[in-house]
C-alpha cells in the first residue's frame, strides 16, 4: 500500500467515524504533510482518491470538505405503547442518568438535554455576568416577588408580541426552569391519581414530575416526523377521563422533530 493510500484509508475512518462532520472543512494540505511526516504530493493524491470516492469536495481558495451526508439514518417507527393508563416505573435508569453514573469518557451526553455552555457564542453572556458580579449589585442574590423580576417580564410581553400574544407584565410567571413551568401547569388542574397523556417516548423530566404528583400516565403513539397521534389521543380521550396532555411539539426531546403546524 503506498503512502497516499494509507493517508486516505486513515482520513476515510476518520470521516466514517464522524471525527470530520458532514460540510467541515479538512486540514490543509501543508498540515496534514507536517502531522503525517509525508511530501505535499502525497497529500493531494490522497485526497484526490477520497474526491473520487467522493467522500470529499474541494472548493476553490478554501480547501476540502467533507462531502453531504448521502443519507440520514433510519427515523424510529411509531411508538406502540400499552393503550392504558400506567403508574411510572422504570426509575432507576432515570436516576443513573441524572446521577451522572451512565457518562463514559468522548461520550456526549444528550439524555440531560443541556445546552453546551463552552460555545464561544456564550461570551457576550459570561461579560454581562461579569460586570454585574463586580459591581456587587445586591438585587443578584436576592430574593424577588414570586411572578419574577418585573422589568424580565415585560420584555417578555414585548418579544412575545412579534408571535400574536397580546401579553402585559402580569400574564406572565417566571420559574426557574421546565420543570417548574410543569410542575406549576399540573398542578392547577390535577389530582393525584388523575390520568396525564404523553407522548411515547417522552422527555424523562415530564416523567418525573408526574411521578413526584402521584399521576397515572398513558402512552400515546409518537411519530418521528408529525409527531402525537392525534387519532390515538381522540381515541384515549373517550375511554378514559384524561385531565391534561403534555407535548412538546418544537424541538421534541427525545426524537426532535418539529411538529406539523396543521397537527398542533
Amino acid at each position: 500500500m503506498t503512502r497516499y493510500q494509507h493517508l486516505a484509508d486513515l482520513l476515510a475512518e476518520r470521516i466514517e467515524r464522524g471525527l470530520y462532520r458532514s460540510g467541515e472543512r479538512l486540514p490543509s494540505v501543508r498540515t496534514l504533510s507536517q502531522e503525517h511526516g509525508v511530501s505535499i504530493s502525497t497529500v493531494q493524491q490522497a485526497y484526490y482518491l477520497l474526491e473520487e470516492k467522493r467522500l470529499i469536495t474541494p472548493q476553490p481558495r478554501s480547501g476540502y470538505f467533507v462531502a453531504p451526508s448521502k443519507a440520514a439514518p433510519p427515523l424510529p417507527a411509531l411508538t406502540r405503547p400499552a393503550q392504558r393508563p400506567v403508574e411510572i416505573t422504570q426509575w432507576d435508569a432515570v436516576l443513573d442518568l441524572l446521577s451522572g453514573r451512565m457518562e463514559e469518557e468522548n461520550m456526549l451526553q444528550l439524555g440531560s438535554g443541556t445546552p453546551d455552555i463552552c460555545q464561544p457564542t456564550l461570551k457576550p453572556l459570561w461579560k454581562i455576568i461579569g460586570r454585574l458580579a463586580q459591581k456587587q449589585d445586591a438585587r443578584l442574590l436576592d430574593y424577588d416577588t414570586l411572578y419574577g423580576v418585573k422589568a424580565l417580564r415585560e420584555e417578555v410581553a414585548r418579544l412575545a408580541i412579534d408571535s400574536g400574544c397580546q401579553l402585559s407584565a402580569d400574564d406572565i410567571v417566571i420559574t426557574t426552569g421546565c420543570h417548574e413551568a410543569l410542575s406549576i401547569a399540573v398542578r392547577a388542574v390535577c389530582q393525584p391519581g388523575d390520568i396525564i397523556a404523553v407522548e411515547s417516548p417522552t422527555f424523562h423530566g415530564t416523567m418525573q414530575t408526574l411521578r413526584g404528583f402521584g399521576l397515572r400516565a398513558i402512552e400515546i403513539p409518537t411519530d418521528a416526523v408529525t409527531g402525537i397521534s392525534l387519532e390515538a389521543l381522540e381515541l384515549a380521550f373517550e375511554q378514559w377521563p384524561v385531565k391534561a396532555v403534555v407535548v412538546v411539539p418544537n424541538c421534541n426531546n427525545p426524537l426532535g422533530f418539529i411538529m406539523p403546524e396543521a397537527r398542533k
